[in-house]
């Protein structure tokens, strides 16, 4: 960010938006294995490069693989099954991997409206494509090209994502930094920031009747002081 600016001639900006959506055109290809309504081959890279979604969970351990499913409820069942059903076989396609999640849940959950393998397939491809990592730096760069006053945006679909923006932006409110078994401040006492939305925005009834998407993105703002 700080390069593309200085090339730029912009010392800093009063606003940024970050937007974590997944584009519509990769989700859609089935040929790219985001899917879990069409079978294809288990890949899930953006930039069709590194291990791929079939890698990971062929080889990574109950244990591995629970810690990337850490959102799902039953994350230890599914790698379990995941674990058991590659002793078989291997796990190349995307409809495979869908049937084994759907294997591991009880019957209640794959009756429900939503997919239940819907959200392994997200904590797979966010692992697959380091995301989490990438959004970390990302983070930090941008706040450093903010201008005093200026607003950061972020827009999630996944609960890793937010929470992970939820804590930085938490940090950066922070007025004191210091470790807690310290007992004198050190570090100034000043935030680098303010909260300007404490809980997130989300769609409102409105825009979910037009955009389905819609329904898992949250919106946090956060003002450089």
């Amino acid at each position: 960010a700080a390069r593309v600016l200085a090339e730029l001639g912009i010392p800093a900006v009063n606003g940024a938006l970050l937007d974590l959506g997944v584009s519509s055109h990769q989700l859609d290809d089935a040929a790219r294995g985001f899917s879990y309504h069409a079978d294809a081959p288990l890949d899930m890279r953006m930039s069709q490069q590194g291990p791929t979604a079939a890698d990971l969970v062929n080889t990574l351990d109950r244990e591995e693989l629970t810690r990337i499913l850490r959102e799902e409820p039953y994350a230890w069942q599914i790698a379990g099954k995941i674990v058991a059903a590659r002793a078989e076989q291997p796990i190349l396609t995307t409809l495979q991997l869908a049937e084994i999640v759907a294997a591991a849940v009880p019957p209640a959950e794959r009756r429900k409206a939503k997919n239940p393998a819907r959200r392994t397939f997200q904590a797979i491809r966010i692992a697959v494509n380091s995301e989490l990592d990438a959004l970390n730096e990302g983070l930090d760069a941008i706040f450093d090209c903010l201008a005093p006053g200026g607003r950061l945006c972020v827009i999630t679909f996944h609960s890793l994502e937010d929470r992970l923006v939820k804590n930085k932006f938490r940090r950066w409110a922070q007025r004191c930094t210091c470790p807690p078994e310290q007992p004198i401040c050190t570090c100034g006492g000043v935030a680098k920031a303010k909260l300007i939305t404490r809980k997130p925005i989300e769609a409102d009834a409105a825009e979910l009747e037009t955009n389905r998407r819609s329904r898992s993105a949250k919106l946090r703002v956060l003002e450089k002081a």
